[in-house]
């Protein structure tokens, strides 16, 4: 089953390599969270999925894992599922994950990795060039948040939040608010962007308010990218304190 998915994200474009213990590299977010999570059957929310390129990555390091992607750009939906259609332990939704259940307008930029619920700022390119995040329509997608879907699952914990839905992870948060404030979650991995790229996106002092308040502190900082040395997005991984806790005394 495994050789047929990595067939089908071989045939878009996309390189399997698994990682070795010769190769583990701890600048590697991927790498460092398998080393954090111990469990070898975790839940994995993989929200904003593209078309499965962290998926794969995520069921190479958890064979065992219980997946669920979330994508609401309908072609990307489209590569996504058949990617995976021969994997029994993935689930694919054609939703974007947000604070609120119901529906919302997605903006579908030149880039359809840039898209996002919010709409692209002007000053973007000039920290991303002019082409990626060019507007290219607005489609209606539904929305749902993390603990409804939890709720109408029967799923009680979620060992790995990965989040990268360009400048709306707050929302995708917000909508988690009822697992994080139970320390449910165990561990978040998501994309900040720092510079003006959508409008509405929230700055990083807010998302660590907002982890402060939730009793959740970041473990690291990986893959920064900078614009004239300014730092414009950088990946976090951000885990429980009730999860570093049984980490440390590990």
């Amino acid at each position: 089953m495994i050789q047929l998915v990595k067939a089908a994200i071989k045939a878009l474009g996309f390189e399997i390599h698994r990682i070795s213990p010769a190769e583990i590299d701890v600048t590697d977010p991927l790498i460092v969270m398998s080393n954090l999570v111990n469990n070898p059957e975790p839940i994995i929310f993989d929200v904003g999925a593209n078309v499965g390129q962290t998926a794969m990555q995520f069921r190479s390091l958890f064979p065992a894992a219980k997946l669920f992607c979330f994508e609401p750009f309908p072609c990307s939906f489209e590569s996504l599922s058949f990617a995976f259609n021969e994997d029994p332990q993935l689930e694919s939704h054609q939703v974007a994950l947000a604070d609120a259940s119901g529906t919302a307008k997605l903006t579908v930029n030149q880039a359809s990795a840039t898209n996002s619920l919010l709409i692209s700022d002007t000053r973007a390119a000039y920290y991303w060039g002019p082409d990626l995040l060019d507007t290219q329509d607005q489609i209606e997608v539904k929305t749902e948040t993390v603990d409804r879907f939890c709720e109408q699952k029967g799923i009680k914990h979620i060992n790995i939040l990965k989040i990268d839905v360009q400048g709306a992870e707050f929302a995708v948060l917000e909508g988690a608010r009822e697992l994080l404030q139970h320390q449910c979650i165990d561990l978040i991995y998501m994309e900040m962007i720092t510079a003006p790229t959508y409008i509405g996106q929230r700055k990083l002092g807010e998302y660590l308010e907002l982890f402060e308040t939730l009793k959740y502190e970041i473990f690291d900082f990986y893959n920064p990218c900078h614009k004239n040395g300014r730092l414009i997005q950088t990946d976090c991984i951000v885990i429980s304190s009730r999860f570093l806790s049984r980490h440390e005394q590990l």
